[in-house]
């Protein structure tokens, strides 16, 4: 699987683009977005970091996940259900959900891409669909590892520097 700096930092860098080109308003769309985004990212992944006995690569590398998480938030948005410390940050509870869904179908995705793929219809059934791109690279899989990594955080970094501005933060 990629490294889970991997899965935060694509999950980071497509919101925020998201963001950029489709609302420019921070009311709209704050930036707790982007740090919700990065948890959403590696949720699959608690139940290897909570060491869940039987459950790495399984439920929740599942697209049930996703898709629960989806239903919920579309729960949530047609019965207008709201919490008042979300709204106060200019967040909408629903659209928490919807990036929850999207990081840890994002997760899945990449596992599927990248390296070992993932049990898409666990626990119906345990075919593991995984494309393994990375072994057709002629370098060891860590080192590839370790420059996507590098690579995605540079873009990061150039990407807040000369389109966020962010010294202006300082």
């Amino acid at each position: 699987m990629p490294y889970t700096t991997t899965h935060v930092l694509i999950a980071i860098i497509l919101i925020e683009l998201f963001r950029e080109y489709f609302f420019k308003d921070n009311k709209k769309f704050p930036r707790y977005y982007i740090l919700i985004a990065a948890i959403a990212g590696i949720m699959p992944d608690l139940e290897y970091i909570f060491m869940l006995p039987n459950f790495h690569r399984g439920f929740f590398h599942s697209l049930f996940m996703p898709l629960i998480l989806l239903v919920i938030g579309f729960f949530i948005l047609k019965f207008d259900i709201k919490n008042n410390w979300i709204r106060k940050r200019h967040m909408k509870l629903s659209f928490i959900f919807f990036i929850f869904a999207a990081g840890s179908l994002l997760h899945i995705f990449l596992d599927v891409i990248i390296r070992d793929g993932s049990s898409l219809l666990y626990p119906f059934s345990d075919f593991v669909l995984g494309f393994n791109l990375i072994s057709y690279i002629p370098l060891s899989q860590d080192l590839t590892l370790i420059i996507i990594d590098t690579l995605l955080l540079f873009f990061w970094i150039i990407w807040m520097e000369f389109k966020l501005k962010i010294y202006d933060y300082f």
